[in-house]
């Protein structure tokens, strides 16, 4: 009964530090997910496709523009990282126990470390893809001075004219972003922050909330530009259903391939900029507060296994 109720009070913590870490930097950092969508709908690159973007919003739509969709995006976001952080306690046991040697080498404790990470993702992106397809069509109608409905008229309003395909359309390039994406995030951060654990215990002093938030932005920024192409197709395809219905046609075809073959690599990347900022700076948030929020709950700190 007692190991039951310790699970009970770390899933309740590891959920709660994670969701209160989403909320705040969804809430802060919306505007360069309204600039990113906006930069991949409309096929700009780089950072004058960011600033003419960002200038255009705020000249049509004044600074309510660029905070388009974020009711939608606190939800995702925060729900998303406290199942994130939920899941990643219980994948991590898991995978312990099941594959766990006292003689693994670095190869295979990483393998697991990214096993883990993109496993507790996928169950995240695949129960909340819906709230993904309305945060990114709030995004795109704010941003182009169009009028938006709120997060549930949204919600309801996809359901019913395109159902469960419209709920769950980019459902595939969503996975293979954001499993990839939290694999590499949680590998780097762990890695970094060993390293950075090693360098404190030279300076005979604790790891804190610095080093934690340093580690978190190095991983955050390395591991979204690495699968920012999936975010590109994600975008297309959830956007593209809803341009089609609204000029009765069908939706566009969309693929990698494709896009290279019709605009070359760099189109990969289109909105990389605005993304790879954001997480940088989401990500350094979401683990400095997951670890002062869950310890100070009481959960298990998975940063100091």
């Amino acid at each position: 009964m007692k190991h039951e109720v310790k699970s009970s009070t770390n899933a309740f913590a590891s959920f709660l530090g994670g969701a209160s870490a989403g909320l705040v930097s969804a809430a802060v950092l919306q505007p360069f997910e309204v600039v990113k969508t906006k930069m991949q709908a409309e096929r700009l690159r780089g950072a004058r496709g960011m600033v003419r973007v960002a200038n255009d919003v705020m000249r049509t739509s004044g600074a309510r523009g660029l905070w388009s969709g974020v009711s939608a995006s606190m939800v995702r976001t925060g729900l998303g990282a406290g199942m994130y952080f939920c899941l990643l306690e219980r994948v991590t046991k898991e995978l312990a126990a099941t594959l766990g040697r006292a003689d693994a080498g670095p190869v295979e404790r990483s393998l697991m470390t990214f096993s883990a990470g993109a496993s507790a993702r996928t169950v995240a992106a695949v129960l909340l893809n819906p709230i993904t397809v309305v945060k990114t069509r709030m995004e795109y109608a704010g941003a182009s001075g169009g009028a938006t409905k709120g997060l549930v008229a949204t919600l309801a309003s996809v359901s019913k004219r395109e159902g469960a395909a419209g709920l769950f359309s980019g459902l595939g390039s969503t996975i293979a972003r954001d499993a990839p994406f939290s694999g590499l995030n949680l590998l780097i951060f762990t890695q970094t922050r060993s390293m950075m654990k090693e360098v404190a215990r030279l300076q005979n002093r604790e790891t804190d909330a610095v080093d934690t938030f340093i580690a978190g932005a190095l991983a955050g920024a390395g591991a979204t530009f690495l699968t920012h192409p999936p975010d590109v197709i994600r975008t297309r395809v959830q956007l593209g259903r809803m341009m089609a219905l609204q000029g009765s046609g069908k939706p566009p075809a969309v693929s990698l391939m494709k896009i290279v073959s019709e605009e070359g690599v760099r189109a990969l990347w289109i909105g990389s900029l605005p993304r790879v900022a954001r997480r940088t700076f989401q990500q350094a948030i979401t683990w400095t507060m997951f670890d002062l929020v869950s310890s100070a709950l009481g959960g298990t700190n998975i940063l100091r296994r």
